[in-house]
């Protein structure tokens, strides 16, 4: 079967943008020369009274994110679901980081 495929162009597609239409999406979406992704400070953390009802915070968060690495490892299979699980792991390994400071006594935790 002869399939019709065309001429790869002489240019490079670098070269054929046009720089105007490229400097106005990059305005657009506020990606000028001295562009920096977000930090994770850049969003506001909610306010929390004392160590530990931070530390619960955390552990509420952690929870919720072994929920869906489960999930999603559920769905997958070979080297993704590997790759997951090993997600789910990590996620784990800090809760029980957590787990062992809320377990402390408590005049060890400071506000």
């Amino acid at each position: 079967m002869f399939k019709i495929t065309p001429d790869p162009s002489a240019t490079s597609s670098a070269e054929t943008i046009d720089p105007q239409a490229a400097d106005r999406a990059f305005a657009h979406y506020d990606l000028g020369p001295h562009h920096r992704p977000k930090s994770p400070r850049a969003y506001p953390m909610p306010p929390s009274k004392s160590r530990e009802e931070a530390l619960v915070n955390a552990y509420s968060v952690l929870q919720s994110a072994a929920a869906t690495a489960y999930e999603h490892a559920d769905n997958q299979t070979g080297s993704s679901r590997q790759v997951a699980m090993g997600i789910v792991h990590l996620i784990e390994l800090a809760r029980r980081w957590v787990d062992s400071v809320l377990d402390e006594q408590p005049d060890a935790v400071t506000n």
